[in-house]
């Protein structure tokens, strides 16, 4: 017979060829026939993974999964703005201590990141001005006392001596002169740390200690034990951080969609997860910036709610906008399953009196809010007739799992 131009032919030639092969693989020993019975369980398996993936369970496995069956929900849902953005602390938080006459550092012990108390000691420096200043202000003092003996005096000879009159004058200006030295330098003493109303003879130092003006971290130490600072100089930056921000960073497109009073989630670390639980943080919007930058965003300020050991200034912020509400179809979070980059759900099929069928449904999800997901089910999927898993769905799928491996 002629094949080539018979298709008929040809496909009986196969079959006779495919019944000659088994023919001769009946004749192997028990071990080819067990491989056989193998890979035909294989192509067996294969053709059912084409088909509805189910899962049966039998009343015990059911009881003991805790399977509970629902229905999906409409619910209004926040339709949410991705954004990026970074912790700041506002200007008047980051402080940069420094002193009006300078000196050598002889005491210093702060690394960055210790925690300061308002108040407290940062430095100690030495510089013999600090002893001039003070002996200034107690020369002036004590010229001031004569002075103001003398101006009681003059004021009494005025008063019946015409003649008195000029030197009385000039001995009031001589004591305003005095009076205004000795402020300023009560000043000059005050802004060193040194109490010029307690000072005395006694009292002289060389040394003057600087305290902390708020309570916060160290940020930065650019100085040193023995190096002389002088007043244009940081000895130490500081960063009180419990008026913290958060920066957002919006494009101009997505502004509209922006306004003061939203609440906004965050995540710090660069978590970039769809799910409002993944953003353990929340703040609100209270400024929205006037300015466009060079990448076309614009600068939105959000004031989180309550501190977290979490918040260090500079760190990357994954946010989330809250910028409108929808009705959508939900489930519980604890409904769907994500397995090899897909989202699933189960609904239940046949039912008898020891057995459960469910069926592996393939979804689409959306938005993530307070334990619920938006879905996207099936057209032909009516869940009155084929009610969904609500709670225990992580079950099935180890149960679907385990018996694919047997």
């Amino acid at each position: 017979m002629n094949t080539q131009h018979n298709p008929l032919a040809y496909i009986v030639s196969i079959a006779l060829l495919l019944a000659g092969t088994t023919l001769a693989a009946s004749c192997q020993s028990g071990s080819d026939t067990s491989t056989e019975t193998q890979a035909s369980q294989a192509d067996s398996v294969q053709a059912e993974a084409t088909g509805p993936v189910q899962v049966t369970l039998t009343q015990a496995q059911y009881n003991m999964a805790e399977i509970q069956l629902g229905q999906p929900e409409s619910r209004p849902m926040q339709t949410m703005l991705k954004v990026a953005g970074m912790l700041e602390v506002p200007a008047q938080n980051e402080v940069s201590v420094s002193v009006p006459v300078g000196g050598y550092i002889r005491k210093i012990q702060l690394e960055p990141g210790m925690q300061i108390r308002k108040g407290q000691a940062l430095v100690v420096l030495e510089n013999p001005e600090y002893i001039q200043l003070q002996q200034d202000y107690l020369d002036t003092k004590a010229k001031l006392g004569f002075a103001d003996v003398e101006y009681a005096r003059q004021q009494e000879l005025s008063r019946d001596n015409v003649a008195a009159l000029k030197v009385f004058q000039q001995t009031k200006a001589n004591r305003q002169s005095l009076q205004a030295q000795l402020a300023g330098l009560g000043q000059r003493l005050s802004m060193l740390h040194i109490n010029p109303a307690t000072l005395t003879p006694e009292q002289l130092t060389r040394t003057i200690t600087i305290p902390s003006p708020v309570s916060g971290f160290v940020t930065n130490v650019p100085v040193n034990n023995g190096r002389f600072v002088n007043p244009a100089d940081v000895i130490v930056q500081l960063t009180d951080i419990s008026h913290m921000h958060l920066q957002l960073s919006v494009f101009e497109k997505d502004l509209s969609q922006i306004h003061i009073g939203q609440n906004v989630h965050f995540a710090l670390g660069g978590d970039t997860s769809s799910r409002v639980s993944s953003f353990p943080h929340k703040g609100t919007i209270f400024l929205i910036g006037k300015s466009i930058a060079a990448d076309r965003t614009v600068p939105v300020l959000v004031h989180p709610e309550g501190r977290s050991s979490d918040f260090i200034p500079g760190s990357y912020a994954a946010a989330q906008v809250s910028v409108r509400a929808q009705q959508l179809t939900t489930l519980p979070e604890s409904a769907v399953v994500n397995f090899g980059g897909k989202s699933y759900v189960y609904a239940l099929g046949q039912r008898s009196k020891d057995s459960y069928v469910f069926q592996q449904i393939d979804v689409k999800t959306g938005i993530h809010e307070r334990g619920y997901v938006a879905v996207t089910l099936p057209v032909d999927l009516d869940p009155q007739k084929a009610p969904l898993v609500i709670k225990g769905a992580y079950n099935l799928l180890a149960k679907l799992n385990n018996s694919e491996e047997e």
